[in-house]
């Protein structure tokens, strides 16, 4: 490749998302302006948090579909894959539903905060077959709002180990380009792991801390300490460019299986793919065997 050609896409790679943070600033500016003249509820600007989860929600409501069209890795392949009781994290719109095969899934739980995407997610659930198979919840993946929602639904009683939840109810965990923005991320995905099953699959996509130390770069590095003194995880919806997540994953638990790759590794948005397999029991499919 001739050197000017490499220098322009790895340019391009590392000023990409800028065009998504002018965006997201964009639409949490419209959302001021519907707040005010639209809806006429100027008294909402002064709660952030639902300003920004609406910003965020019109943001996705705009681009999530062609945000969604190209996936990295094999995470089509994996999520086509999940059966029996299923946690999904921050489905927002319910964009990545087509990519589970409904038939193979006894029922899904929804964990969305934003309450503009339940409607949208509940059309997309049953455009994609799953009918009454479908809940959404409106809460986020960590203990403190996740545990309570469960426990409404039915599905989970609570014990009384500081609020976490009791030993293992879900056979499949999706985590897709959602731990990013959950707060307390480490307790998060403590919590996550209590509620899968022993031999459950967790399926992880998302964006991550550049590994500059190995197979990333420091520019790129660099770049996420830029994007987030633009104001990325404000105008993004809570979402951080610079979390560990492979080692709040590994911290979570033992496993049987830790498969997770990098994709994009020197980009300023670099994600990891992949299957953890919780340790000390068996896969769904070989309980429906027996």
């Amino acid at each position: 490749m001739p050197r000017s050609i490499w220098v322009q896409d790895n340019i391009l790679a590392l000023l990409r998302p800028s065009l998504l943070l002018l965006t997201g600033a964009y639409h949490f500016f419209m959302t001021i302006l519907e707040v005010i003249f639209v809806e006429r509820r100027p008294l909402t600007l002064f709660n952030i948090t639902k300003l920004r989860y609406k910003s965020f929600a019109r943001l996705w409501t705009k681009n999530g579909e062609a945000m969604s069209i190209e996936m990295p890795g094999p995470l089509t392949e994996l999520l086509s894959t999940c059966e029996g009781v299923v946690l999904n994290i921050g489905p927002k719109s319910g964009e990545i539903l087509s990519r589970f095969n409904a038939n193979r899934i006894t029922v899904m739980y929804g964990a969305e905060p934003a309450e503009d995407f339940h409607t949208d997610l509940l059309r997309n659930a049953q455009k994609k077959g799953f009918g009454d198979k479908y809940h959404a919840l409106q809460c986020g993946g960590e203990p403190e709002s996740l545990i309570p929602a469960l426990y409404k639904s039915g599905i989970l009683e609570v014990s009384g180990r500081a609020g976490l939840a009791s030993d293992g109810v879900f056979d499949e965990i999706c985590c897709v380009r959602v731990l990013c923005g959950v707060p307390h991320a480490q307790q998060t995905i403590n919590g996550l792991y209590n509620l899968l099953k022993p031999g459950g699959r967790m399926i992880i996509c998302e964006h991550v801390v550049n590994p500059w130390r190995t197979e990333g770069r420091m520019l790129a590095r660099f770049m996420q300490l830029v994007y987030t003194l633009l104001g990325w995880p404000f105008f993004m919806g809570g979402c951080e460019l610079q979390r560990h997540t492979p080692d709040f994953l590994k911290d979570a638990g033992e496993w049987d299986k830790f498969d997770l790759k990098y994709y994009g590794p020197k980009d300023a948005i670099p994600f990891v793919v992949g299957e953890l397999v919780k340790k000390g029991g068996k896969s769904y499919a070989e309980v429906v065997k027996e």
